[in-house]
């Protein structure tokens, strides 16, 4: 079907949950995108930090078609190779004793949370509360959209679960006045990524995580966006030092097939018993088979190539600050920011971006969000960053 029927498909049939730049995808290279009508664009959005392979890989193609070949789902009723595999490579070398694998993000810290109220009731204590910062995004469950500390997302599903207190982001006073004997767990994002690519403060991060142990409170880390890789670490928790009880995953686990995961160590990875928690696709062979391909790469080199990429677009980008409209720069690895003043508008120059075939995404605090997949090319990172600086230059404002 062409473009015009796909769109009016779309307006008549899906539920209006989003708000479609005029572009209709149909295949991928690398970090290349093609629409319908053939136009080419340089991706630094990554399926919103999902693609860290970028598009058709040749191995991680293979792995999923073979796969496919074999067993896609089976049902965790069942072992399943792939998912033991991907459980022993991806905690193989990390602080982590076991793992829940699941389908999203959301679900991942929906599991987290409740995990962290189970390991309370375990040992017989009271303790309701769970801790976000302001400006986190934890997913689209009513639970943890209730967790994420911002109330635009929030406020039209009330009567929403209890138990969830907000604190300003980098306010080590605003957490030690909250946290108090009701405390089960601090979630808290190493970087804001929908909040506008905000990386947390390493005193705060490193207090933050002294005070939940000197208070017998979890620490988990929401790693969804920022794990396997994103920030030029495994995990993005490893740049502060810090050994969290949980963390979650999602995003580029997979490259771009739809897998979750719950970490946990010592005591908290125990908390669950059969029939406290589980899924019907979550750890299917097909998905953990693409996870496998992910891991695998990152552990071969992957990893200190997305670090060496996110150096190299971080000077790039950082080259804007010239402009009178540029505030800051921000993000680790290829998580990066570049926060406008309100002379600006974010969504604006994305879609002036696209029509000239640069795909960037936005995020809060009127911010272009940067997620590129790891393999992008310097001369891609260059063509792009050509494009935004011209841009930028032609604006009066």
């Amino acid at each position: 079907m062409d473009f015009k029927e796909i769109k009016e498909i779309d307006a008549k049939r899906y539920m209006k949950t989003f708000s479609r730049q005029n572009i209709c995808f149909t295949h991928g290279k690398g970090c290349k995108l093609y629409d319908t009508a053939g136009n080419e664009y340089i991706d630094l959005g990554g399926g919103i930090a999902v693609n860290c392979l970028g598009h058709d890989d040749p191995e991680l193609t293979e792995a999923i078609c073979a796969q496919a070949h074999k067993l896609i789902h089976v049902s965790n009723l069942y072992y399943n190779e792939p998912q033991a595999e991907l459980c022993e490579n991806l905690l193989d070398g990390t602080i982590f004793d076991r793992m829940f694998l699941c389908n999203s993000g959301a679900e991942a810290n929906e599991g987290a949370i409740k995990l962290i109220r189970k390991h309370f009731y375990n040992r017989g204590e009271k303790r309701p509360k769970i801790i976000t910062a302001n400006g986190s995004f934890h997913g689209r469950t009513l639970a943890t959209v209730t967790a994420t500390g911002q109330d635009k997302y929030s406020r039209s599903f009330a009567p929403l679960p209890d138990g969830f207190t907000h604190v300003p982001y980098n306010d080590l006073n605003a957490l030690r006045e909250a946290a108090d004997d009701d405390t089960a767990a601090i979630i808290l994002e190493m970087i804001q990524g929908e909040g506008g690519v905000l990386p947390a403060d390493y005193d705060y991060i490193v207090n933050a995580y002294a005070l939940a142990k000197s208070r017998g409170i979890l620490f988990a880390v929401d790693e969804v966006q920022t794990g396997m890789g994103r920030t030029g670490k495994m995990f993005a928790f490893e740049h502060y030092g810090i050994q969290p009880d949980i963390i979650t995953l999602a995003k580029g686990l997979g490259g771009g097939v739809p897998i979750g995961a719950v970490l946990a160590r010592g005591e908290a990875a125990t908390a669950f018993a059969p029939g406290d928690h589980g899924t019907t696709f979550g750890g299917n062979p097909l998905a953990c088979a693409a996870a496998n391909v992910v891991v695998r790469r990152l552990k071969n080199g992957l990893l200190e190539e997305a670090a060496a990429k996110g150096e190299y677009l971080t000077g790039k980008l950082s080259k804007l600050k010239k402009f009178n409209f540029v505030r800051d720069v921000r993000g680790k690895g290829l998580l990066l920011g570049v926060n406008l003043t309100d002379k600006l508008n974010n969504s604006e120059v994305a879609g002036k971006m696209a029509a000239n075939g640069v795909i960037i995404l936005t995020a809060g605090n009127n911010t272009l969000r940067f997620a590129p997949a790891y393999t992008i090319s310097t001369r891609e990172i260059d063509e792009a960053c050509e494009k935004l600086m011209a841009l930028f230059a032609n604006t009066n404002v």
